[in-house]
């Protein structure tokens, strides 16, 4: 009885400390995944052309809603750690990126760091993404879950991402394209999603991921998608639905004297800055112009109430940005698949 009370302390002690290492943040406010020259860090040129659907695109997008805001469901943790120190657990899945699963024998090729208290996103979709800066990997599943009689955790898509690479899927590797990433699109969970250390300095220096409820799904074909999208769940036909992998940028002119206008705080200010300087990509099906940020806590309430603890009106006052001073920029033509 002894031993059990120890190491249930030990555990409490365990999942303490890292749920408050993400409250008061356990990455630095300047670190970035991936390359300088990746489409996540790299600033939107002063150049940058608007696609010729911008226009009709940008009027949907703000019929359905007009500001922007954070998303309070379907969030996800992100867990950090030193994997030489972490137990290593294989991770069952019939749904396993072939890369992880040359075989496909439902079990990961390679083990992970990850243990039965790193809790996952509280929906249905089930994310997790659990990051080694220093080794550089990051490491991402969807509906993820340990079963009481059993070992061995279990996901649907499973992803490895090298931080130092540019973070994007190549649709090409594998007739299991479908399985790339962890958003609808293909996107890796690091990317794009907002953190309390940014702000704290000041600065976000990457594009963000938002979601929208009616993504483009093309006239013939299962899915289109533009890199740095690698695949898409998108499910209604029409030039005037955007397409998951668009870059959005907030009118590069407007100035301080605007965002006072609109009532932005410093922190909304923050994220303003960072809308015209590197835009965001649109990632994913869900609620409309929802920005992705960290999920502090294993309950929606409680993560916005972590979160207006470290910044209060947060949440509130993003949404005070209007959708109207938007416009779709031109990256490349789509793929088809």
């Amino acid at each position: 009885m002894g031993r059990k009370i120890i190491w249930a302390l030990l555990m409490l002690l365990l999942t303490q400390g890292v749920s408050a290492a993400l409250e008061q943040g356990s990455l630095p406010g300047n670190w970035r995944p991936f390359s300088d020259d990746s489409p996540w860090n790299k600033p939107i040129p002063a150049d940058a052309k608007t696609h010729t659907d911008s226009a009709v695109i940008m009027k949907t997008i703000v019929s359905e809603a007009k500001n922007i805001r954070l998303t309070k469901i379907y969030a996800y943790p992100i867990w950090v750690v030193n994997s030489k120190k972490v137990p290593l657990t294989k991770v069952r899945s019939t749904r396993i990126y072939d890369t992880w699963d040359k075989k496909r024998t439902g079990i990961s090729d390679v083990a992970i760091p990850v243990t039965r208290e790193m809790w996952g996103e509280p929906t249905d979709d089930g994310h997790i993404c659990i990051v080694d800066p220093a080794a550089g990997l990051s490491w991402e599943m969807s509906v993820y879950h340990w079963r009481k009689d059993d070992e061995t955790p279990r996901c649907n898509t499973f992803n490895i991402w090298n931080l130092k690479g540019k973070g994007v899927g190549n649709h090409k590797e594998s007739e299991r394209w479908y399985l790339i990433g962890g958003r609808g699109s293909g996107f890796p969970l690091i990317a794009g999603v907002i953190r309390p250390e940014e702000l704290r300095q000041g600065e976000i220096r990457h594009a963000m991921i938002f979601t929208f409820p009616k993504n483009r799904k093309p006239d013939r074909g299962d899915a289109i998608f533009i890199s740095p999208a690698a695949r898409s769940d998108g499910a209604v036909k029409g030039v005037e639905y955007p397409i998951e992998g668009m870059r959005f940028q907030l009118n590069p002119a407007l100035t301080d004297k605007d965002f006072d206008s609109w009532g932005l705080n410093r922190e909304g200010k923050i994220l303003a800055r960072a809308l015209q300087k590197y835009g965001m990509f649109l990632g994913d099906n869900g609620g409309a112009m929802a920005l992705q940020a960290q999920l502090l806590a294993p309950d929606s309430n409680e993560n916005q109430e972590k979160w207006s603890s470290l910044f209060p009106g947060f949440y509130r006052n993003v949404e005070k940005i209007p959708t109207d001073r938007f416009r779709v920029i031109y990256t490349g033509e789509p793929v088809v698949k």
